[in-house]
């Protein structure tokens, strides 16, 4: 008997590996999940350029994005709150168990996600910003200027305009999980009322005379957030509407969603 229950000891060392930590039960049920299909995005980096020496707006590039798995809805209030009690998440108020999860910044997604990870034994991240416009599809807003305007003041009326346009489909309220629909892949509340947290990173560079990045150094302590229109917003920022938001207009809340896989 104790030969039996030592060979199976050194089995079980050997399918798991030296040291290795079995996966505990998931905390919650296993969110609902969409595969976006790799495709392209007509895409600009967000930041702050310059083309000899004056201020400009680049102009898009189709960019090829691989095909990823990412969560039909938002991280609930209820799943943030189990990342929460078990120690491994900064607290933050839930406004109902079924509704997204608010008021939280990059590096709480970015804590659940790795504590997410250690709980299932897969691997979960915040969506980069190309991925999330993909998924984002006919949902994706753009309220950049005209990349010919060359005023400063112009552009950031312009910049105004078009994100005060499209936000008359927000509404500031926080309603329940799947309130605001699908979009053409199948991901829910996409560009709602909530803007979500990318892995993205501010740019700050140089333009050619067509428009194009010729050089460009990422600021990784202001991050991108995806919603009706995008937003830069510095890292540790949980309610960007009071201050906080680096580009563009404050978003109204902020939540995120995540990507199974590296």
């Amino acid at each position: 008997m104790k030969v039996t229950l030592v060979m199976a000891a050194v089995g079980l060392v050997t399918v798991l590996g030296v040291g290795a930590k079995r996966p505990s039960d998931p905390p919650f049920d296993p969110p609902e999940m969409v595969r976006v299909a790799t495709g392209e995005i007509a895409f600009r980096p967000l930041g702050n350029f310059a083309l000899s020496g004056k201020t400009r707006t680049p102009r898009v590039v189709q960019t090829t994005v691989p095909g990823f798995d990412i969560m039909k809805y938002q991280v609930t209030g209820a799943q943030y709150a189990a990342c929460v009690a078990d120690g491994a998440c900064e607290g933050a108020r839930v406004l109902a168990p079924d509704a997204p999860q608010t008021g939280v910044n990059w590096q709480d997604a970015t804590a659940f996600a790795q504590w997410y990870s250690q709980q299932t034994g897969a691997s979960w991240r915040l969506p980069s910003d190309v991925e999330w416009q993909l998924a984002a599809a006919e949902r994706y807003g753009d309220s950049a200027p005209d990349p010919a305007a060359a005023d400063p003041g112009a552009q950031m009326l312009a910049s105004y305009e078009n994100g005060a346009t499209l936000r008359l489909k927000a509404d500031p309220a926080l309603y329940a999980a799947g309130t605001f629909g699908l979009n053409s892949n199948g991901l829910a509340d996409v560009s709602g009322n909530i803007w979500e947290w990318t892995d993205g990173c501010m740019q700050t560079g140089t333009l050619t005379e067509d428009g194009r990045v010729a050089k460009t150094d990422p600021y990784c302590g202001v991050r991108i957030a995806g919603g009706v229109h995008r937003a830069a917003v510095i890292d540790f920022v949980r309610d960007a509407s009071g201050g906080g938001c680096a580009v563009g207009l404050p978003p109204d809340h902020l939540g995120f969603r995540l990507v199974r896989g590296e």
